[in-house]
């Protein structure tokens, strides 16, 4: 395809102008960041789309969607920002008490069930419209959400994950075991070969990616050449201690999970017979978000809330 003569090069506004649009999937939103009006960022996408000959970003019935080629064209052009001009902020400086954006966090329903309440009441004195959404994070995907600037972060514990993603920690745990307070066998103590002789609960997709906790477990038992004997999965964590309160299941959950769950159900928690590693709980994000200024407030807002969330030591 030969270019218009009349389309203007590219350079470091329209640039900023692009990673903008990728980010926010919203011409309005992106406008708002890089503090021009729709019409101007509108004129923008147009330029562009015929700069790189793609479409960028096409509408579907999720919204509109970066184009795989705007995706990669995106990285680069976020390394090309960061190289030319490392301390400039691109869009207009954040201003939570007039900002109407929104984040989009992934977590599993027992982390929402944590983390929301408090990150809604500082919004709510804080930034009052500024809009929050809080999505079950399917673990299956994950990765690719954050990849494809689907949500702005999500709050898990993504075994081995990859190295573009950005991560911190906001949430310090420790595993361990429940059983059912009658329980035939498993008392304040339990062996490995209890462990490996009960059948265990486990919680969420049967076949993931990036697992957590689950796969710690496997990996632990599989030095001793021992494979986890599972009956049962269920579809969320909150479920787990009310299964093995009423049989005599093993279920290996993070101490908050057990801890929460023994205030109101006959279960007893226990250490697990074999080494296991912490299963502590961060935020992640993508690369492509990590220079954003609303990101940044958004990110320290969190880790801010989870300082006084986390148990005393």
């Amino acid at each position: 395809m030969v270019r218009s003569s009349a389309v203007t090069p590219i350079n470091l506004q329209l640039l900023a102008q692009f990673e903008a649009l990728v980010q926010e999937r919203h011409v309005s939103r992106a406008a708002e960041r890089m503090g021009v009006g729709q019409s101007t960022m509108s004129a923008a996408l147009a330029r562009l789309r015929i700069l790189f000959d793609d479409p960028l970003l096409v509408r579907t019935a999720k919204g509109m969607v970066p184009t795989p080629k705007a995706l990669e064209l995106a990285k680069r052009a976020h390394q090309a920002l960061e190289l030319l001009e490392p301390n400039r902020v691109r869009s207009k400086d954040f201003d939570p008490a007039t900002s109407t954006r929104q984040f989009r966090i992934l977590a599993t329903e027992g982390l929402a069930l944590l983390f929301t309440p408090p990150i809604a009441a500082f919004l709510r004195k804080q930034a009052p419209g500024v809009r929050l959404l809080v999505q079950p994070a399917d673990m299956r995907h994950t990765v690719e959400a954050l990849r494809d600037q689907e949500c702005d972060v999500t709050i898990s514990n993504i075994h081995h994950a990859p190295p573009d993603l950005r991560k911190t920690l906001v949430y310090p745990q420790r595993a361990c075991c429940i059983v059912s307070a009658t329980h035939p066998e498993i008392r304040a103590r339990m062996t490995i070969k209890q462990y490996l002789k009960y059948p265990h609960v486990l919680w969420g997709a049967d076949t993931v990616s990036y697992r957590s906790m689950e796969a710690s477990v496997s990996q632990a038992l599989a030095t001793g050449h021992h494979y986890l004997p599972s009956a049962m999965r269920v579809p969320n964590i909150l479920i787990v201690p009310a299964v093995v309160a009423a049989t005599d299941m093993i279920a290996t959950v993070p101490i908050r999970i057990a801890n929460e769950a023994a205030s109101s159900l006959p279960i007893r928690i226990v250490k697990p017979p074999f080494k296991l590693a912490d299963p502590d709980i961060s935020m992640y994000w993508h690369e492509l978000s990590h220079r954003d200024p609303g990101h940044i407030w958004f990110r320290t807002a969190i880790q801010e809330i989870a300082k006084a969330l986390r148990p005393e030591q």
